[in-house]
C-alpha cells in the first residue's frame, strides 16, 4: 500500500473515531450519563493512539527498508570479492 493511501486511511479512521468520541461525550453530558461520556473519551483517546501507531509503523517500515538496502550492498560487495579471487 502506498504511503499516501495508508496516510489517508489512517487519518479518516482517526477522524471518525474522534468525531464519534466527541459526539458520545456531548451526548453523555447532555443526557447526564457518565458511562456514555467515558466511552466517548475512550474513543477520542483511541483516535490519537491510531495516529501514534501509524507513525510508529511508518518509521519501522523505513528502518526495515534501510536495513534491506545495507544488506543488499553487503551482498553485492561479497559477490564482487568472491569474483576477484
Amino acid at each position: 500500500m502506498s504511503p499516501a493511501v495508508s496516510r489517508t486511511l489512517t487519518v479518516v479512521a482517526a477522524a471518525v473515531l474522534a468525531f464519534d468520541g466527541a459526539a458520545l461525550v456531548l451526548l453523555g453530558w447532555w443526557s447526564k450519563r457518565g458511562l456514555l461520556g467515558l466511552i466517548g473519551v475512550a474513543f477520542f483517546v483511541s483516535s490519537g493512539l491510531v495516529l501514534l501507531s501509524w507513525h510508529w509503523y511508518r518509521r519501522r517500515l523505513e528502518e526495515i527498508a534501510s536495513t534491506r538496502r545495507s544488506l543488499s550492498e553487503e551482498a553485492r560487495e561479497m559477490q564482487r570479492l568472491l569474483r576477484e579471487k
